[in-house]
């Protein structure tokens, strides 16, 4: 949490800010659940993000690549010196467009079909099979009861664009969706491999907080793919980062510079300056916006 003048001086510490209020609201429940390791799976429409959890903390790291080109990739994006919450992207969403690429290969992502028009099911215009579209071919879905019985699916339509797509890989209908959800979940399985592993740790020690749009649909094959023990899919899943904006903890990030060599510091004056970034801290502590 922060304030509205902290917000207007430092934009920029907005960029993710509603991915990490999911990773913070994981934290939250992870300790309500006396779980001290967690993986925070948070999947929606367009996109999915893990972060590691741990004794009711999400890593955090001080940079991170705003706006990456290409997945996994140092350098595609742009670097940027903040603090943050570790997360990485680690596959498609619900509204990622599966289609065959110039090698005549399935391709889940990056395209997404968006709010408009949509996935197919969705009957709001779209005709390119996406990840939703493959959930409720294979059964995942209730097409008479999505979104507490709100909308009806169009399960025709979605079987006619699966038809196509499996007549292009020259497989059959199911067959098409069964490689959707294949492709979907292993390529979030080998990104959590590849971010336990850099950190020397053993996925089979967390458990998996799903969450999102799409994250409770998903959790179980990702989570039989990475042999976790246990699967936690809160209630109310679709509005975690919202939650988690409620339960955010207020922060105060704050930086001096004092270039000197160790046997010439002044350190009369390395005192002061923590002096005065604390004075700051706790100015801004005591003014920050509270959400209630």
């Amino acid at each position: 949490m922060t304030t509205v003048d902290q917000t207007r001086a430092f934009p920029v510490r907005l960029l993710e800010s509603g991915s990490a209020a999911g990773a913070i609201a994981a934290a939250f429940l992870a300790t309500a659940a006396n779980e001290p390791r967690v993986i925070s799976f948070d999947m929606g429409g367009t996109t999915a993000k893990i972060c590691l959890v741990e004794d009711g903390r999400p890593h955090i790291k001080h940079e991170f690549e705003a706006g990456q080109l290409e997945k996994f990739k140092p350098g595609s994006g742009l670097p940027l010196k903040l603090t943050v919450v570790d997360m990485i992207e680690i596959g498609a969403g619900g509204g990622s467009i599966a289609a065959v690429d110039d090698l005549g290969l399935l391709k889940v992502g990056p395209r997404s079909a968006g709010s408009v028009p949509g996935p197919v099911a969705y009957r709001h215009g779209g005709t390119e099979p996406t990840v939703t579209d493959s959930d409720l071919l294979a059964g995942y879905l209730d097409p008479d009861h999505f979104l507490g019985g709100e909308l009806s699916l169009a399960l025709p339509d979605v079987r006619r664009a699966l038809d196509r797509l499996g007549a292009q890989l020259g497989v059959n209908t199911q067959t098409a969706a069964i490689g959707i959800q294949d492709l979907v979940i292993e390529n979030m399985a080998a990104a959590t491999r590849m971010q336990l592993a850099e950190k020397g740790r053993d996925p089979r020690a967390y458990s998996l907080t799903a969450f999102g749009g799409a994250g409770p649909v998903h959790a179980y094959a990702l989570a039989k793919r990475l042999k976790l023990p246990r699967i936690i899919v809160p209630a109310g899943a679709g509005v975690m980062s919202a939650f988690g904006f409620l339960v955010a903890a207020p922060a105060v990030d704050d930086v001096r510079g004092y270039p000197t060599s160790l046997t010439s510091a002044d350190w009369d004056k390395v005192a002061s300056l923590y002096a005065d970034m604390e004075a700051r801290a706790r100015r801004h502590h005591e003014n920050r916006a509270r959400p209630w």
